[in-house]
């Protein structure tokens, strides 16, 4: 072989290492995603949709970076990253990161503020969806770093809000008829303060003389004497036969004793009612 061939050869590879490394062509090529929002449509009302924990807005470091970084908590606990009309650039082995400061560059500088990598970056474009673990400290890790993780440089950052305490679910079911027609969701939440409710959402049924709302400690309460023999908590009169409505539970109630919710007309002694059964997650 020539030595112009090997000086060929070895130029090659030199380019072809550099050009694994740099990847110059990641920064002329878009890459858009668009994923729906988790479980679904956002929706306003606490026992359907996803709840905002913290927000912050993405300024440029090493690249033009721009959009929303919010992080909500689903109704069975899990908790989600989702970047909104975001951009930056592309890159190689970009990453994105939970971070406790903020890091211009530098990879072992990175390790010493402390972070936590929930995987790479999906697109440079677009609506994307990112999974936090169970046990991330919101209140240590208070930054979303768009992290090119080959080059130890921060393309962009989002600095988070002090997290907002929000109800988590811990028991829901759906409404059966066994008097009358009943159809809905009953849920309880505890609140941040420990307050327990009981929500009614799509909530429909008859209306009657002297409908109350009762806590049995039985799965099937469909009369006076098995309702009598559970045991029950009397949360007052139903406030309307249709809509969404909540109820406040005594504290210390034992959600592993009291299993069902029932529409009980007092006056006829009959009910309507679902079974509760504990969601994922609860605490």
């Amino acid at each position: 072989m020539s030595k112009r061939n090997i000086i060929i050869g070895a130029g090659v590879i030199v380019l072809a290492v550099l050009w694994y490394a740099f990847r110059p062509e990641l920064l002329f090529i878009n890459k858009t995603v668009s994923e729906e929002f988790p479980g679904g449509a956002a929706m306003a009302s606490i026992e359907k949709g996803p709840m905002a924990v913290t927000k912050g807005n993405f300024k440029g470091l090493a690249h033009e970076t721009k959009g929303l970084a919010s992080i909500y908590q689903l109704p069975d606990g899990k908790r989600t990253l989702r970047l909104t009309e975001f951009e930056t650039s592309n890159g190689p082995d970009v990453h994105v990161y939970l971070t406790a400061a903020e890091i211009d560059k530098g990879n072992d500088a990175i390790k010493e503020a402390g972070f936590i990598d929930l995987g790479s970056m999906k697109g440079n474009k677009g609506d994307q969806n990112y999974d936090i673990p169970a046990n991330a400290d919101l209140n240590k890790y208070k930054n979303v770093t768009i992290w090119c993780a080959r080059f130890g440089v921060n393309f962009g950052q989002a600095a988070l809000a002090t997290p907002t305490s929000m109800p988590v679910r811990v028991a829901e079911g759906n409404f059966r008829g066994i008097a009358h027609e009943t159809k809905g969701m009953a849920s309880i939440y505890k609140l941040p303060d420990g307050k327990q409710v009981l929500r009614f959402s799509g909530f429909e049924t008859s209306n009657g003389p002297d409908v109350r709302i009762y806590l049995v400690a039985a799965a099937d309460a469909k009369d006076n004497d098995t309702v009598t023999k559970a045991g029950f908590i009397d949360l007052g009169s139903i406030k309307g036969n249709i809509g969404d409505q909540n109820y406040d539970l005594p504290a210390g109630v034992d959600l592993s004793k009291y299993r069902a919710v029932t529409v009980w007309t007092q006056r006829r002694k009959i009910s309507r009612e679902p079974v509760l059964s504990m969601s994922k997650g609860s605490k």
